[in-house]
């Protein structure tokens, strides 16, 4: 060990203060150890801040994440409740489905067959009919047929095409007519022809 002034640390007495007139190189020195103490205190009561902030933004987060999964359990509880109602609303409206198919295919067919006795008339001019345009279909037909219709022979129903009155000149609209029995209604269009 170099000599000191004073006793040695070996002797159990501290070594001598700085006070006791250092020289300007020790002087300087400790200055300088000053300096680099009170920078590195800074820094730590820096770090020990920054330290106290992020503990305080991790508990924030953890306060969200325990918030965001009490709420994903409570809908995984939800979805699981709803999910059996939503299996068997798909298979009600899959069987809906199939019952609408069937009743539109019936529908149709019932409008094909309601439509079978129809019978389009052309060229009728307008107003020749009178008041009652059935009544006229009907003993117009069993005119031009004669003895080939069925003593039952009649007309449900006739009315024109929707529409404006045509002017003088212009075709007429044509005239749907409805017969009861579909045998009068082949009978009709075999005259026609």
């Amino acid at each position: 060990m170099g000599r000191t002034k004073g006793k040695s640390m070996e002797d159990g007495v501290t070594p001598t203060p700085r006070s006791q007139n250092p020289t300007p190189q020790v002087k300087e020195n400790m200055d300088k150890l000053d300096t680099i103490l009170q920078e590195i205190r800074d820094s730590r009561q820096a770090i020990e801040n920054r330290l106290d902030m992020i503990t305080t933004d991790m508990n924030i987060m953890k306060d969200d994440q325990a918030k965001l999964s009490y709420r994903l359990k409570q809908t995984e509880s939800t979805v699981a409740d709803i999910l059996p109602t939503h299996n068997d609303n798909k298979n009600a409206i899959a069987k809906l489905q199939q019952q609408m198919e069937a009743l539109q295919e019936r529908i149709e067919d019932a409008e094909g067959r309601s439509r079978r006795n129809n019978i389009r008339i052309i060229g009728l001019p307008e107003g020749k009919e009178g008041n009652d345009l059935t009544q006229y279909i009907e003993t117009w037909m069993q005119s031009i047929a004669k003895d080939k219709m069925s003593i039952h022979f009649v007309v449900e129903r006739a009315h024109r095409i929707p529409g404006r009155k045509p002017i003088p000149g212009a075709p007429a609209r044509p005239v749907i007519t409805r017969i009861l029995n579909y045998r009068d209604r082949d009978v009709a269009l075999q005259v026609a022809r």
